[in-house]
């Protein structure tokens, strides 16, 4: 409700072209769609299905990305999680919505956690909101499965060991997990993919028997 008042007393001016109305225009949503990442997600080569090679052995198994974590997209994904624009989450919930395949009535949308620090500066998980706006596009359910265990950021990460060994330790799962139900972990930026990886496989030794990963942005 807040954020509807505040779009018709100060409306946003789209982050590509400066025009009032939304945060991104329908025509600077077709540029980054127009654009859309192609190859593999982990290593960048091409690849025939989705935006994950066979030569990875992960513990998820399909994996998508809406683009380059550059240009408009780059500084819709900083407003949001930076300067408090928090409207971007419907947007980024449908770049990430049109980007997916048909995956069936029966997903469990789990967001990445964010550390308790930064919900605390920002007022918000940014990934929930992002989780609970596309699953009522897509009709699925949100789970909070994942529960952050540190306040650890990858931020200050200078290496990817460090990523990975970092990120060891950031998750555990709270609830029921359902192994017959696919879930879809989502997340803003892949970097390394430590923390995806992460996530997945908590899932997994936690009973999940298909993991897969949508992510907004490759750094």
């Amino acid at each position: 409700m807040i954020d509807r008042l505040l779009a018709i007393i100060a409306p946003h001016r789209c982050y590509g072209c400066g025009d009032e109305g939304a945060i991104l225009c329908d025509c600077c949503k077709n540029d980054i769609f127009e654009t859309p990442f192609t190859t593999c997600v982990v290593c960048r080569e091409p690849t025939a299905q989705d935006n994950l090679c066979s030569r990875h052995t992960l513990p998820y198994t399909r994996l998508w990305c809406v683009a380059k974590r550059e240009g408009v997209l780059e500084a819709v994904i900083d407003g949001y999680k930076f300067r408090r624009v928090r409207a971007a989450a419907d947007v980024l919930a449908e770049l990430l919505d049109t980007s997916l395949p048909d995956l069936g009535p029966n997903v469990v949308v789990v967001p990445v956690p964010t550390a308790p620090r930064n919900v605390r500066i920002r007022g918000y998980d940014h990934m929930v909101l992002v989780a609970r706006a596309l699953a009522k596009r897509r009709g699925w359910r949100v789970s909070p499965l994942l529960k952050r265990q540190t306040n650890a950021t990858q931020h200050f990460a200078k290496t990817a060991v460090v990523r990975r060994k970092q990120a060891k330790h950031f998750f555990a799962v709270r609830g029921t997990i359902e192994p017959d139900v696919p879930h879809l972990v989502i997340d803003d930026i892949f970097t390394t993919g430590s923390t995806i990886e992460a996530a997945a496989d908590c899932l997994k030794r936690a009973g999940a028997a298909e993991v897969w990963i949508g992510v907004i942005a490759r750094q």
